[in-house]
């Protein structure tokens, strides 16, 4: 397969942030975070290196807002945590969120500490615009393989996603990881290799051919006298065992013309 040359516009937007309050639970458990819940609030934790795991709780509206943002769940949000004690900021990034398997409503949700001086690993979405030329022409079919792409880089530094325009591309032409244009500060930890998306040509319909149908067979009652198949082949056989009979029949008579020579016995005694 041959592959287009990267003409089309891939970019990327910087990572959104966000400031979110949130208040520290002083007490866990299932009880606590059902009556969370119940008020309107999304039970949370907060953990990351050289701290302490922190429960929290937030409003369900206001994180609901963030996430369903442009850049999703790849945004910094800073935490601001009100507490008996005192309140601080934490920065942090999504790192995992707990849904009900039946309304698909937020219950519980991750956050992780990032230092914004360090680099961290995380992944990015890959979004397709625009309409192929090779689809909208030729009927072509667009695959898009890779849907998200690991880098490394300081949280600033982070995108939203990656944009990848297939507008030019024709029936045979794909893009490559290779061919995303990302600035130096960047470090792509998937393989280059890997195809974004690629133009597969028009599958053909193939003819299949009728089902050939049996003709019907009517049975047909046999006229009367006809013998059967296997009676006709007996028939010579009977024939041939009247002989037999007869044969059996004149056994008898040998048997009377032997009588008179036991009686000729006694006239020899007499003489």
């Amino acid at each position: 397969m041959v592959y287009y040359p990267p003409v089309s516009r891939i970019g990327s937007d910087l990572m959104e942030k966000f400031e979110l309050e949130v208040k520290q639970r002083e007490k866990s458990g299932t009880s606590r975070s059902r009556n969370s819940r119940l008020s309107g609030f999304i039970p949370a934790v907060v953990y990351g290196k050289g701290m302490e795991s922190v429960p929290i709780e937030m409003d369900y509206k206001k994180f609901a807002k963030i996430i369903s943002s442009k850049a999703g769940r790849n945004v910094i949000i800073t935490l601001k945590i009100a507490s008996k004690e005192k309140s601080h900021t934490i920065p942090v990034l999504t790192h995992e969120i707990q849904r009900d398997h039946i309304n698909d409503h937020i219950i519980h949700v991750d956050f992780y500490k990032v230092k914004m001086e360090e680099e961290i690993k995380t992944k990015i979405p890959v979004v397709l615009t625009g309409e192929s030329i090779g689809v909208k022409l030729d009927g072509g079919i667009l695959v898009h393989g890779l849907r998200e792409i690991e880098i490394k880089c300081l949280p600033v530094n982070i995108p939203n996603q990656f944009e990848v325009d297939v507008s030019s591309l024709k029936i045979g032409h794909g893009l490559h990881v290779s061919d995303l244009k990302i600035g130096k500060d960047i470090t792509v930890l998937t393989l280059l290799t890997e195809i974004l998306v690629t133009i597969a040509a028009p599958t053909k319909e193939e003819e299949v051919a009728a089902p050939v149908v049996a003709p019907e067979v009517t049975g047909q009652a046999a006229p009367a006298g006809a013998a059967a198949p296997g009676a006709t082949a007996a028939a010579p056989a009977a024939k041939e065992a009247v002989p037999a009979q007869k044969g059996a029949a004149a056994a008898p008579a040998a048997g009377k013309e032997a009588a008179p020579a036991k009686t000729a016995a006694p006239e020899a005694k007499k003489k």
